[in-house]
């Protein structure tokens, strides 16, 4: 135990009341303390029960040094030491007890390790989000030339689409085995089962083969890529009632986004980006610079087909408490408010959609309640309020057979042509 004592200081009244002459000379005290100057000379008294030793610098440093040995002392001693007198002294120099504990290179490492740990959570957030705001930058000046094809919607004039360098070329590579018709789903919001239930039938008539072009906004994008990855439409059925019960249980404005992502990562197969590159174009809408549809036709990993979907299904303000996303470095929102029916890649398109179009004034649509009117028929009011909050499984499984009735009214139609 070191003690730093500023001179003048009687430190043998500090221990036992007594006094420490000039000369420095050891002192009795009560509490058998023995004082050995170390500067010249050395003297001991024969009362200590453990040795005190004194010592200091030099008469410039105004400091005096105790170093209390306690090495000598038993255990009995050493807890019959008399307490009071150390907090004393405690108390009058303001000491303070110097632990040294020592480190072993196990200690740093795992430290260190700590640290790194640190660094990735808190300090990598930062990082990636510089570099990301960076490389969007870069990514916006160069949007001009990145896009490899500007083309007008047949139907629509006014209504502008684009493709990337690379999806057009995974759209070429698998343009030979592709066949024509194609189908594209409009944008559906939640009436997602009603896109399924047309895709069964198209499936049992032979119409919606593996080699068939797909597209689509929003809903009909998810339609597409559950049908080229290979899923079950009555898995697909099983998992949209399991995502509208959790809606309908924990609210669906500003969580949908979320939900949907953890729906898309558990049920799609590992290989899905593989299955639909080339075959399906999701739908986007770019908002920076000028405004205009993009379509998706490759996907580097299943992570890049779900962030696809996912910001072709991006309501603004309704998936997630924010007016866009980022996708591929570039700001978007919803592939419906560009592209509601995309085309495919095949020669012809027969587009898809569960409102009656006639009311919006929508043309060449050839699978819609327009087709196949009844009285029984939900209007697109009610379809509406359906698309934006969940409805009750009875109604999914209606909305599931009527896409089903209205895609066998076009199976027919065909049939007729044809004899």
């Amino acid at each position: 135990m070191e003690i730093a004592v500023a001179p003048g200081v009687n430190i043998c009244q500090i221990f036992s009341g007594g006094s420490l002459g000039a000369s420095h000379e050891p002192a009795r005290s009560r509490a058998n303390v023995s004082i050995r100057p170390v500067a010249s000379s050395t003297k001991y008294s024969s009362c200590a029960r453990g040795p005190v030793r004194m010592s200091w610098r030099s008469p410039r440093s105004q400091v005096v040094t105790m170093k209390v040995l306690f090495s000598n002392l038993s255990t009995t001693e050493s807890e019959n030491f008399p307490s009071s007198l150390l907090d004393k002294v405690k108390m009058r120099l303001g000491f303070k007890e110097k632990v040294e504990t020592p480190v072993t290179k196990e200690e740093v490492d795992e430290k260190v390790r700590e640290d790194n740990e640190m660094n990735q959570e808190i300090g990598g957030k930062l990082e990636r989000e510089v570099a990301r705001t960076r490389s969007a930058t870069l990514e916006r000046e160069k949007e001009d030339d990145e896009i490899a094809s500007l083309e007008r919607d047949e139907v629509h004039p006014e209504v502008v689409w684009g493709q990337q360098e690379k999806d057009k070329k995974a759209e070429e590579e698998k343009k030979p085995v592709l066949t024509s018709p194609g189908f594209s789903f409009s944008a559906a919001g939640l009436l997602f089962p009603y896109h399924l239930g047309v895709c069964q039938c198209l499936m049992e008539n032979g119409h919606l083969t593996d080699t068939t072009p797909l597209a689509g906004s929003s809903a009909g994008a998810l339609v597409c890529a559950v049908v080229a990855g290979g899923v079950s439409m009555s898995d697909a059925m099983l998992a949209t009632k399991e995502l509208s019960k959790d809606c309908r249980e924990n609210g669906t404005a500003f969580r949908l986004g979320s939900v949907l992502r953890v729906f898309l990562e558990n049920f799609l197969p590992e290989d899905a980006h593989l299955r639909v590159s080339g075959r399906i174009r999701v739908a986007v809408t770019q908002v920076f610079r000028s405004p205009k549809g993009l379509l998706v036709d490759k996907f580097d990993s299943k992570e890049d087909l779900i962030n696809a979907l996912h910001t072709s299904c991006f309501i603004p303000g309704y998936l997630a408490p924010r007016p866009v996303t980022l996708f591929r470095n570039t700001i978007c929102v919803d592939g419906g408010l560009t592209l509601f029916m995309p085309p495919t890649a095949a020669e012809k398109t027969v587009k898809v959609c569960p409102f009656s179009a006639a009311a919006y004034g929508i043309k060449g649509i050839e699978i819609s309640p327009d087709w196949n009117p009844k009285e029984t028929r939900a209007t697109n009011r009610q379809l509406l309020s359906w698309a934006l909050e969940p409805a009750d499984d009875d109604v999914l499984d209606q909305l599931y057979e009527v896409g089903y009735e209205d895609a066998s009214v076009y199976v027919n139609r065909l049939s007729s042509l044809t004899k």
